[in-house]
C-alpha cells in the first residue's frame, strides 16, 4: 500500500484519488444540492458540445436552441435532444468529436463488440481520472482501496493477453497488486488453478465477469473445493441474476457487489452497502430510461437505458443508446445517498425476445427459471442459452454434465415442462427445439450470452 500511495503521487493518478476524495464527501449531500451540482455539470458538458462540436452544432441549430438555452435549461434542451446511436457513432465519427482535441491528452477506445461490430470512440485524460476516481468509490463501498490484493477474473481478447503484456502492463499490476485470471480460459483445469491463485493470493476483493464468477462458483461447489472468502465479489461486464448472485455469495462466503458500466460511458452505477439496487453516480452520468416511443418509463417498468456521459469533452456522448434495459427503483436506499437508483440491468436491448403481436418478453424469464431449476430437475445441464428463431420458434443448446446418452433420456422426460415454459409467455405456437452441443463459445469480449435473437425473429 505505501509503494502503491508513492506511485499515485508520482503520476497522473494523482487526479483520480483527487475526485475520489471530492466523491467521498459528496455522495451523502442533500438531494436538492446534490441535484444542483448535477444540473449544472449537465448544462456546462451541453453548451461545450453545441459549441466546439459540430454534429451537437448541427442538432442546436436544427431545434433553434443555443449555447445558452443548454446551461438555462439543461434537463429541457437534453431532452430536445435525439437519441445517439451506435451507428451515427460510426457514420458521424469525426464530426462527433471535438475540435479542441489538439489541446488534450487525448486517446481512442472501442467498445467490446459483444452484440456485433465494435465502435470506436475518443476519450481524454480528464475522463479517466474521473472515471477512474468514481471507479475508486464503487470499489470503497464493496470495502476495498486501491493497492490492496485484488483478483480479476476478467476476459477480452483485447484487454487480456496473459503471459504477453508489455512490462508497463505487468509493472503496473504488480503496484496496484492486481492478479489476472483470464476469463476465455475457463477448463475444469484453469479453474482447479484460479482457485489454487486466489487461496494463494488472499484478495481482499474478487473483480470478475459475473457470468465467469457463477461458473466458477458452480465448479468450487461441484467439486467440493475450499475458497479464501474476500471481503467482497464485484461483478461486471454482464447481467447478474438472482440464482447468480446467490451461488456466488454461498460460495464465496461474500456479498456481491454488482456495478453497471460501459466502454462508451465507464462506470454508471454500483450496488452500496444498502443492496437495494444500483446507484447512478450524477457527478460523472445522466441515465434516462426510456419506453420503445422514447417516453419516460415509471420506476419498475423496464425499458432502454440511455445515458449521457458528463465527463468526456474530446466526444461527448448525448443521450447515448448504449444497449441495456433496466428498470428504476421504486423508493429510496436505506443508505442515504439520494443519487438515482436503478432496481436492476436486466440484459441487453437486442437479447428481448418478441411476441407475434410484437410485445417484449424479458430473457430473465427463461434465464431464472432455467438456472434455478438446474440445481434441481435440469441438474444434468452444464450451460445453456435459448435462442429465438422466429416468433413461433425457439432454440436451445445444452451443454450437459453428464454423457450425452443419459442427456437425451433426461431431456426427452423433461422436455414437457420446458415446452410449458416457452408456450406461457411466447404463445400456444411457439415450440421449442433442444440440442445437445458440446459447448457454447463466449463472445469477442468474452462474456457468456445465455439468449440470443437471430435477425429472422424480427422479420417471422
Amino acid at each position: 500500500m505505501v509503494i502503491y500511495r508513492g506511485w499515485l503521487a508520482a503520476t497522473r493518478r494523482a487526479r483520480q484519488e483527487s475526485f475520489f476524495r471530492q466523491l467521498l464527501v459528496k455522495q451523502f449531500l442533500p438531494a436538492g444540492e446534490t441535484g444542483r451540482l448535477h444540473s449544472r455539470k449537465l448544462g456546462r458538458m451541453l453548451r461545450f458540445s453545441c459549441t466546439h462540436v459540430p454534429y451537437y452544432r448541427e442538432q442546436f441549430r436544427a431545434l433553434g436552441l443555443t449555447g445558452r438555452d443548454a446551461q438555462a435549461r439543461p434537463l429541457e434542451v437534453l431532452a430536445a435532444l435525439p437519441l445517439l446511436d451506435k451507428t451515427i457513432l460510426r457514420e458521424r465519427f469525426e464530426d462527433l468529436q471535438s475540435n479542441d482535441l489538439g489541446n488534450r491528452r487525448w486517446f481512442f477506445n472501442t467498445s467490446g463488440g459483444s452484440t456485433g461490430e465494435p465502435v470506436r470512440f475518443v476519450q481524454d485524460g480528464a475522463y479517466q481520472n474521473r472515471a477512474m476516481g468514481g471507479k475508486a468509490l464503487f470499489d470503497n463501498w464493496s470495502g476495498y482501496a486501491s493497492g490492496e490484493p485484488q483478483v480479476r477474473l476478467w476476459g477480452s481478447e483485447r484487454d487480456l493477453l496473459t503471459g504477453r503484456e508489455d512490462v508497463r502492463t505487468r509493472v503496473g499490476r504488480w503496484l496496484r497488486n492486481e492478479t489476472p485470471l483470464n476469463t476465455f480460459r475457463m477448463s475444469d483445469a484453469d479453474m482447479r488453478h484460479y482457485v489454487e491463485t486466489i487461496n494463494r493470493v488472499a484478495p481482499v476483493q474478487v473483480l470478475a465477469y459475473a457470468e465467469s464468477a457463477f461458473e466458477l462458483a458452480c465448479f468450487i461447489e461441484r467439486e467440493g473445493l475450499k475458497i479464501h472468502s474476500p471481503r467482497a465479489v464485484m461483478t461486471s461486464a454482464g447481467t447478474l441474476y438472482p440464482h447468480m448472485r446467490e451461488a456466488i455469495e454461498r460460495v464465496f462466503g461474500a456479498r456481491v457487489f454488482n456495478r453497471y458500466g460501459s466502454r462508451e460511458a465507464g462506470d454508471i452505477a454500483c450496488e452500496c452497502e444498502g443492496h437495494r439496487g444500483l446507484h447512478v453516480n450524477p457527478y460523472t452520468h445522466r441515465v434516462e430510461i426510456v419506453s420503445e416511443d422514447g417516453s419516460p418509463c415509471a420506476p419498475g417498468r423496464t425499458g432502454e437505458i440511455v445515458v449521457t456521459l458528463l465527463t468526456n469533452e474530446a466526444m461527448p456522448l448525448l443521450r447515448y443508446r448504449i444497449g441495456d434495459m433496466a428498470a428504476w427503483a421504486q423508493g429510496p436506499c436505506s443508505c442515504g445517498r439520494s443519487w438515482p437508483l436503478l432496481e436492476q440491468v436486466s440484459g441487453r436491448v437486442m437479447e428481448v425476445f418478441r411476441r407475434r403481436d410484437g410485445s417484449p418478453v424479458v430473457p430473465e424469464y427463461f434465464i431464472h427459471f432455467i438456472g434455478v431449476t438446474m440445481r434441481g430437475e435440469l441438474n444434468f445441464i452444464k450451460k445453456f442459452q435459448v435462442i429465438q428463431e422466429g416468433f413461433d420458434k425457439l432454440k436451445m443448446l445444452v451443454v450437459p454434465r453428464v454423457g450425452k446418452e443419459e442427456a437425451r433420456r433426461q431431456l426427452s422426460a423433461k422436455k414437457a415442462m420446458l415446452d410449458d415454459l416457452v408456450v406461457k409467455v411466447m404463445g400456444e405456437r411457439c415450440g421449442l427445439e433442444v440440442l445437445l452441443v458440446e459447448d457454447i463459445p463466449k463472445t469477442p469480449s468474452g462474456k457468456y450470452c445465455w439468449t440470443k435473437v437471430h435477425m429472422n425473429a424480427r422479420n417471422n
